[in-house]
């Protein structure tokens, strides 16, 4: 177990440092997208209900909110996978059996 807490705390380190800033920053971009994509659907699907429109504008507005909000979900689940692969520490070293 300390091994592996050694490598995560190595890994934040890296982090702090630089190593992969800009994966880290392009993945809260995709954080904020998403987040922001869920809103709009939510937004969408208010206005849809409340806001008295014809009918096939109305399903367009439900139905564009509902992409959205699809859409932001799914960019949330890759952002939150790429953002454990970012923070995982580097795979120990295999045991060898002659030494160096």
């Amino acid at each position: 177990m300390s091994g592996w807490l050694q490598r995560w705390s190595q890994r934040q380190r890296d982090l702090s440092r630089g190593v992969d800033a800009d994966l880290v920053r392009d993945n809260g971009k995709r954080y904020k997208v998403a987040f922001g994509l869920i809103g709009l659907g939510l937004l969408l699907a208010v206005l849809g209900s409340k806001v008295h429109t014809p009918s096939l504008l109305h399903w367009v507005i439900l139905d564009a909110g509902a992409v959205s909000a699809v859409v932001g979900f799914l960019m949330a689940l890759w952002a939150r996978e790429e953002s454990a692969f970012l923070s995982k520490p580097d795979p120990e070293e295999p045991q060898r059996i002659f030494k160096k």
